[in-house]
């Protein structure tokens, strides 16, 4: 069963004075977009062409805003379907879920307008506004979520594949008032005994050239692994270290998985079907890419597994008797890592793919990914797709002479979980943490919030443990329970750094601005870990970089900051109670 994810942005977003925005503000961008590969240049638009499709979207945008803050406010359902509506482990049907996710996207598009100058305050509700947490019975994540594109290219998930409890809380404005009843969920039962639902997942999808691709990696990939790991009888098999058969079933699905998407796309354009609706909608997730990071934990052998294809990243942080010490879990598969470049150059002799400069690959930033199906078709499949469906615009035909020069193989790491006193963590990311933090800093930037903080905090902040933060039923005429502290920050003294400070410079390289982060930066003030990573990535207790970060809206912040996607799990948690309330 799905988790339900609980789309309300913070009141103060649907207020007539705007708190924040991420959306575009007009401005000309004349520098070349630094995205994963250059589109080719788009033919002008005539001012009366731009004057209707403005007039038309703010028509929709208010309209679509409109129903939706009043459905919220006054607690209405929306398209037959309200918060009170729901059974407890029931989950929004995908149609009216997916609805009410746009909804959200078109409230923050249409206050995106105003481009406000962000203070403190309103870059926490903006940080906070994508934060959650899932809870399992022996794991818990604080995931994290904030979009630099508009909309958002990265997608994650958790939990699925066992009984979960997962909570989304969209800002701390939502907290000092009514949170609608955390999901309960189940999972399908996988091997004959049963052992796969025991087993936690987390991943994160970070799409490039649109979305598409990551969000239908979300709905299906860990799904399809786990049936794949059933099918191969890997349940069953006792354990062994590095088992090559699960390792190769892991790898098989990732792979089939990519080419349900690439090549059934390419047999419909080669076929010509009548239906040309049809192939434009399928061949989505074939036009866009994205890589996947999947993490899977049996906590009866208490192994963490992750599987990485492109350059999103896990790493581990072990105990080491004084301090946390960071582990790879995954290793980045782009044109910098030479073990990726000998591999492409083996399978295509005499071509230059790898631009060792820029470690692109044809142009594109990873060597390994999902979708990018004009890196694997024939150059006359691409070209058809450009020319009959409004596919992208084919690579140069003196590039693509051997393809596939991508595949969505995955590497899998393995490691045996220690826990105790000091149990291992998890931190993944996709690279737009990466771009700011090293492995270690982000370890120690962990360590430093578990100094001051445990990740169960927010299950303890009221006597009668979740139950008291909305988990119990209420009637409509209740108050709502009391929620002051659960997300909010405890601001601590920070003084801005001075403008001659050699860790913000100018980059001549990239022509940005840009900020050197390093734990003497770090400031620990938040009670959700993954927006105490994001936040001290993106400047920490330099206010004045922080917020001017942060003020940066599309199409100018992706020169500035990509999509960070965060997910810190902590292992070694015995969450039975927490279960037992909930009825499970």
């Amino acid at each position: 069963m799905l988790p339900l994810r609980v789309l309300r942005p913070c009141r103060s977003l649907l207020h007539s004075s705007t708190r924040f925005s991420r959306a575009y503000n007009g401005a000309t961008n004349t520098t070349p977009h630094p995205t994963y590969f250059q589109p080719p240049p788009q033919p002008p638009k005539s001012p009366w062409r731009i004057g209707i499709w403005s007039s038309l979207l703010l028509a929709t945008t208010s309209l679509g805003a409109g129903a939706y803050a009043h459905s919220w406010l006054y607690d209405l359902p929306l398209l037959g379907i309200g918060p009170g509506g729901l059974e407890e482990g029931e989950a929004l049907p995908l149609e009216a879920g997916t609805m009410q996710a746009a909804m959200v996207e078109a409230v923050r598009s249409f206050l995106a307008n105003n481009v406000p100058a962000m203070d403190l305050e309103r870059c926490q509700e903006a940080l906070e506004s994508g934060a959650g947490y899932t809870v399992t019975p022996t794991a818990l994540s604080h995931s994290s979520q904030l979009g630099s594109n508009l909309p958002c290219e990265d997608h994650w998930d958790s939990g699925k594949l066992c009984p979960i409890i997962e909570l989304l809380f969209f800002a701390s404005s939502i907290l000092s008032g009514r949170v609608t009843h955390p999901y309960v969920g189940t999972s399908d039962h996988f091997g004959s005994e049963g052992n796969a639902t025991n087993w936690c997942e987390w991943s994160i999808f970070d799409g490039h050239a649109g979305p598409r691709t990551a969000q239908a990696l979300t709905m299906s990939l860990a799904g399809m692994v786990m049936q794949g790991l059933a099918d191969d009888g890997c349940f069953d098999r006792p354990y062994s270290a590095n088992d090559p058969h699960t390792i190769d079933t892991i790898k098989q699905v990732f792979l089939q998985a990519d080419e349900d998407m690439v090549q059934h796309t390419m047999e419909q354009i080669r076929s010509g079907l009548p239906d040309r609706a049809g192939v434009v909608a399928s061949a989505a997730a074939a036009f866009s890419g994205s890589c996947a990071l999947l993490a899977l934990y049996d906590p009866v052998q208490h192994v963490l597994r992750v599987a990485n294809t492109g350059d999103s990243r896990a790493v581990l942080g072990r105990w080491d008797g004084t301090k946390y010490i960071a582990h790879a879990m995954s290793v980045d598969q782009t044109g910098f890592n030479e073990m990726e470049v000998a591999r492409i150059t083996e399978q295509h002799p005499g071509e230059d793919v790898v631009d060792p400069k820029t470690g692109r690959v044809h142009g594109l930033a990873v060597s390994r990914a999902f979708g990018d199906a004009r890196w694997k078709w024939p150059q006359e499949v691409s070209k058809r797709a450009f020319e009959m469906f409004w596919g992208p615009s084919p690579r140069p035909d003196s590039m693509i002479k051997t393809p596939p020069y991508l595949t969505a193989e995955p590497e899998v790491t393995e490691v045996v979980v220690q826990t105790g006193d000091h149990p291992d963590f998890l931190v993944m990311a996709s690279d737009g943490l990466w771009d700011n933090m090293s492995s270690d800093d982000a370890i120690s930037c962990v360590q430093m919030w578990l100094d001051k903080n445990k990740p169960t905090d927010f299950m303890e902040q009221q006597d009668g443990g979740l139950g008291a933060i909305g988990a119990g039923r209420q009637s409509p005429n209740s108050s709502p329970p009391s929620l002051p502290s659960i997300l909010a920050p405890v601001y601590t003294t920070a003084v801005d750094v001075a403008e001659e400070d050699e860790d913000v410079y100018f980059d001549e390289e990239e022509r940005c601005l840009r900020w050197r982060v390093s734990p003497k930066h770090f400031v620990v003030e938040d009670a959700h870990c993954g927006v105490h990573l994001i936040k001290n990535a993106l400047g920490g207790k330099r206010r004045d970089l922080f917020t001017g970060v942060m003020s940066v809206q599309p199409p100018l912040s992706r020169r500035v900051r990509d999509d960070i996607t965060v997910h810190v799990v902590f292992f070694g948690m015995d969450n039975s109670k927490t279960f037992e309330q909930q009825g499970r």
